[in-house]
């Protein structure tokens, strides 16, 4: 078992579909319908001093992530987050984590790629309009520079913001429309703001591409923009292995039914396969008993991993950031609920 080898699951960690350590239900424990792991907070001492670990994987939520990450680091114990945004948890520009920090997961300032590349590719858009919910804050603007740097299909990129203190999306909508944009996108985190959005979008009678962020893709969206949220296209940083009909989504997908009676729920491939990471990097250093958690760090980096989910890549510098090429996903709404239509890369 990778247990016996070295790697501790933080808290009471991952449903994985191969390994399950005391999970435990509750507001903050780790939800064995979905596989998310548990909260560093509950289940368990995650602490580095906890157990002779060489790698954790998680902590799950951001509040755990911050307080775990210079443990860890002062440990130089890696710590592999899963379904944490880097990013957001503000652990990304930390200098001090680099050597420890193994995000597998692409994080808030890369999640426009995706959607660029769609409209590049699948739906070659030369003029997209991007809504800038600014209640959002710093993640609507990285996402709004990002388009307007990087236009799909070196078109034109318009922006146009909506305040934080209303949630009337006419007037931008309006305005974002004049231009006869074949795309709008977006860029926010609220369900409920985004489904003023696309109500605002489907009044206006705009019948073209809409596109927005994984925050959204929730069953709060459907309800608050009804028969509005239809063909809505979003991106995210997960798959649902049951619906993707690779030899190793099926192997998984089997193997997870077979083990919990259940499919796999969000996140659960993704923390299978940071299992799988850490494994190869423990195998790649001999697996014996002697090896260092700053050995399995070092090697984590430069470690390329072809997971259930997705190829795992970091960039070879000082970054060891995740290579968000072919790392993220396409969902669309569709009969009041969400359809994987498959990574980014391999949608047509």
């Amino acid at each position: 078992m990778v247990y016996a080898r070295g790697l501790h699951i933080s808290g009471a960690l991952v449903m994985c579909g191969l390994l399950l350590v005391g999970c435990t239900g509750g507001e903050n424990g780790g939800d064995t319908r979905t596989g998310a792991a548990s909260d560093a907070s509950t289940g368990g001492d995650a602490s580095p001093t906890a157990s002779p670990a060489r790698a954790v994987i998680g902590p799950s939520t951001t509040a755990a992530a911050r307080a775990a990450g210079p443990l860890y680091a002062a440990a130089s114990t890696p710590f592999v987050l899963v379904s944490v945004d880097a990013d957001e948890a503000g652990l990304s520009d930390d200098v001090s984590l680099r050597r420890t920090l193994c995000a597998t997961t692409a994080s808030g300032s890369q999640r426009a790629l995706p959607v660029v590349l769609y409209l590049t590719r699948v739906h070659s858009t030369r003029r997209t309009a991007v809504i800038e919910d600014q209640a959002a804050g710093q993640t609507a603007w990285d996402i709004s520079r990002y388009i307007r740097e990087n236009p799909p299909s070196e078109g034109t990129a318009t922006i146009h913001p909506v305040k934080a203190d209303t949630d009337d999306f006419r007037p931008a909508v309006a305005e974002a429309l004049a231009t006869d944009p074949q795309a709008v996108v977006h860029a926010g985190i609220s369900p409920s703001r985004a489904a003023s959005c696309a109500r605002a979008l489907t009044a206006a009678g705009f019948t073209g591409l809409r596109m927005g962020f994984e925050p959204v893709l929730c069953p709060a969206f459907l309800t608050g923009a009804g028969d509005a949220a239809g063909g809505w296209i979003f991106e995210a940083p997960y798959t649902e292995p049951q619906s993707v009909g690779t030899k190793a989504s099926k192997a998984f997908t089997t193997a997870y039914r077979k083990r919990y009676g259940q499919a796999p729920g969000r996140w659960a491939a993704e923390a299978y396969d940071a299992v799988g990471l850490i494994a190869r990097a423990l195998d790649a250093l001999g697996g014996g008993a002697g090896i260092e958690p700053g050995q399995v760090a070092e090697r984590l980096f430069r470690t390329a991993y072809d997971g259930v989910a997705k190829p795992i890549r970091f960039t070879q510098d000082a970054t060891h950031t995740l290579n968000p090429e072919n790392a993220s996903f396409l969902y669309q709404a569709r009969d009041g609920d969400f359809r994987l239509l498959g990574r980014y890369d391999q949608v047509r």
